[in-house]
């Protein structure tokens, strides 16, 4: 087997496990709106979390500059 068939298999073979890891997910199907709508607001809550924590170090700095 040659250099690219390998490479081929192995990026089938990753996005295969991928795809299922994806599905695996309890909060993406469940049929009820109000966990639908904690799962989304949880979901934003730590994705701009380290944001305010690093606007809230600068606003210290700046504040403490002054």
């Amino acid at each position: 087997m040659g250099m690219k068939t390998i490479r081929v298999t192995l990026t089938l073979g990753i996005a295969s496990l991928a795809i299922q890891a994806g599905q695996a997910c309890s909060a993406c199907s469940v049929a009820d709106e109000e966990t639908r709508y904690a799962y989304y607001a949880t979901t934003a809550l730590l994705s701009f979390l380290p944001l305010f924590m690093i606007g809230g170090v600068v606003f210290y700095i700046a504040k403490k500059g002054r």
